[in-house]
């Protein structure tokens, strides 16, 4: 009975004791997650780069007049090609030919008053070596002649002013262009030099060279140097493609579009290519150093970084990379942490942290 007793209190204390027990009880050591790795490989092979853009006239203006007046010669119209120094429109103001006409009655009244004073001039100085008229006599006439020769200027100036401002009637292409938009027709009034930004007579565009001008992502505009060669085509030119140099950038990303103004030139001799045409620059680039190929499901984005999750001595690193091209499966980055022989996580757990130990799977393992 006594030992009967005995190994009922054993086995209530036992019951009692047994949570205290497990809790004084280191618990087992996790095992680390297992995660397959890949390696980066190094993008060495040329690729295409596409990029849309449209093109413009490689020089454009608005030809105004200053000469304000009525149109009496319209000499070229919308589409016509016109060469440098070429007449395009001719205002009449007759109110500015009479002052040219006044003006030039008057430059030949000074010039006879000049000569005029100044012959008297000359005599004076004979006359007075002969006594026969005071200095201040010869003094008062050389005056004279000074202040006519000095009229004559005056009288010259207003001429030329006048003429200068009757050659603004007489508009001239100031290069070889196309005449893009006319804005007046013949016997309309346009006004001068008052005249407001609507106030134009042609727009003309000069299009035997063409821009083409396109927005560029950063991991493309920062590798298009000067010329650069590119190849342009357009879904209305079919199997066709145009020849195009890298002429200049806007050094400035858009802060709201995060791309770059890239500017190609394209030769157009024969005016095939109009301008604002869209069409697709393609460019044979050679990765940049740094490069690699890693799969689409290894980009972890947090807070608006790209990273990769990698191992580095059993535990759980990320770097930072700079996204390239998607190609699909596989996508570009740019590294300067990333060698051939990194251990980049596939499909890494979004819980991961920086530190976390982890386990590398064999290579065969699924």
């Amino acid at each position: 009975m006594i030992a009967r007793s005995r190994s009922l209190h054993l086995l209530i204390l036992s019951l009692v004791a047994a949570p205290w027990l497990a809790a004084q009880t280191p618990p087992a050591p996790a095992t680390p997650p297992v995660v397959r790795t890949v390696a980066p490989i190094p993008a060495t092979k040329a690729a295409a780069y596409s990029v849309p853009g449209r093109t413009e006239p490689i020089e454009s203006a608005r030809i105004f007049t200053r000469a304000t007046g009525i149109v009496k010669e319209r000499r070229f119209d919308i589409g016509d090609r016109v060469k440098a120094g070429d007449i395009l429109a001719v205002v009449d103001v007759p109110d500015l030919t009479r002052a040219v006409e006044s003006s030039r009655a008057n430059v030949e009244q000074a010039e006879a008053r000049a000569a005029n004073a100044k012959t008297l001039a000359q005599r004076a100085t004979q006359l007075m070596a002969a006594n026969s008229i005071s200095r201040e006599e010869a003094d008062q006439r050389a005056a004279n002649a000074d202040i006519a020769e000095a009229a004559l200027r005056v009288a010259r100036s207003d001429l030329a002013r006048f003429e200068e401002q009757l050659n603004f009637a007489t508009v001239r292409s100031p290069f070889d262009a196309v005449v893009a938009a006319r804005n007046f027709d013949r016997g309309d009034r346009v006004r001068g030099d008052a005249a407001t930004a609507e106030g134009w007579l042609y727009h003309l565009v000069r299009i035997d060279t063409l821009r083409f001008a396109l927005s560029a992502a950063p991991d493309l505009a920062l590798r298009l140097e000067p010329n650069t060669r590119a190849q342009i085509r357009f879904g209305e030119f079919p199997g066709r493609t145009f020849a195009a140099t890298v002429a200049r950038s806007s050094r400035v990303f858009d802060p709201a579009a995060g791309t770059m103004r890239v500017e190609l030139l394209v030769e157009n001799p024969e005016l095939v290519l109009p301008a604002g045409l869209t069409g697709t620059a393609i460019f044979e680039l050679v990765p940049a150093p740094g490069t690699f190929l890693v799969p689409t499901n290894t980009v972890v984005s947090r807070a608006g970084q790209n990273s990769l999750a990698t191992v580095q001595g059993g535990k759980v690193s990320f770097v930072d990379i700079g996204l390239g091209r998607n190609l699909g499966s596989t996508v570009e980055v740019t590294s300067a942490a990333l060698t051939p022989k990194t251990a980049v996580i596939v499909n890494p757990n979004a819980l991961f942290r920086a530190g976390d130990a982890v386990t590398i799977a064999a290579p065969n393992a699924k």
